[in-house]
C-alpha cells in the first residue's frame, strides 16, 4: 500500500516537471530571429594610465512580432584585429516589436590594449576594423540568451570642418 501511493506520488511530480519544462521551452517563438546589436556611441569615461572606462551605447534591434525585454548584456570589443576591451551593462530594457532602443554598457581597457591601439594607428591608416562579440539576456519572452556579433569600419580621418566622416562612432 505504502509502495504504491510513493510511485504515484513519484509520477506525479515527474509529470508535473515534464510539464513545466516543455511550458519554458514553449515561452520562446519558434520563429525568434536574434536581434541586430551594433554600437552607437563610445565615450571615454574614467582614465589612469593602467586602466581607462569607456561608456558604450548599443543599439539594439527587435526584429520580431513581440516585445523582447533584456535584462544585461556582456560583449568584447576588438579594433583592427586586436583586444580592446571587455564591457557589461546591467539595464534593463524593453525593445518593441519591430523597434529598437539604445542599451548603456561600460568597457574596461588595460594599458597594453590602449598600446596596441595606438601602435596599430601609427602606421598611416585613417580605417579602423571593429567586431562586437557578446551575448544579452532575455527575460521576455522567456529567460534565454542570445549571441550577437556585429563588425565594421570606423573612418578617423577628419575633414577639414572638423567633422567626423560617415562611418565613425
Amino acid at each position: 500500500m505504502h509502495g504504491r501511493s510513493f510511485s504515484r506520488i513519484v509520477a506525479s511530480v515527474c509529470s508535473l516537471i515534464l510539464v513545466l519544462a516543455f511550458a519554458a521551452c514553449s515561452t520562446m517563438p519558434r520563429d525568434f530571429e536574434p536581434p541586430k546589436v551594433s554600437i552607437t556611441n563610445i565615450m571615454p569615461k574614467d582614465m589612469t594610465l593602467m586602466e581607462q572606462r569607456f561608456e558604450v551605447q548599443l543599439r539594439i534591434q527587435n526584429r520580431n512580432n513581440v516585445d523582447l525585454g533584456i535584462n544585461g548584456a556582456r560583449f568584447d570589443i576588438e579594433l583592427s584585429g586586436k583586444e580592446f576591451g571587455s564591457g557589461m551593462s546591467g539595464q534593463k530594457i524593453s525593445i518593441p516589436r519591430f523597434g529598437s532602443e539604445v542599451m548603456t554598457g561600460e568597457v574596461i581597457t588595460s594599458l597594453g590594449s590602449v598600446l596596441r591601439q595606438v601602435q596599430g594607428l601609427s602606421s598611416g591608416g585613417t580605417k579602423v576594423q571593429y567586431r562586437l562579440k557578446g551575448k544579452a539576456f532575455a527575460d521576455a519572452p522567456g529567460l534565454f540568451t542570445i549571441p550577437f556579433e556585429d563588425t565594421g569600419e570606423v573612418d578617423l580621418n577628419m575633414g577639414s570642418s572638423g567633422e567626423k566622416k560617415a562611418g565613425s562612432f
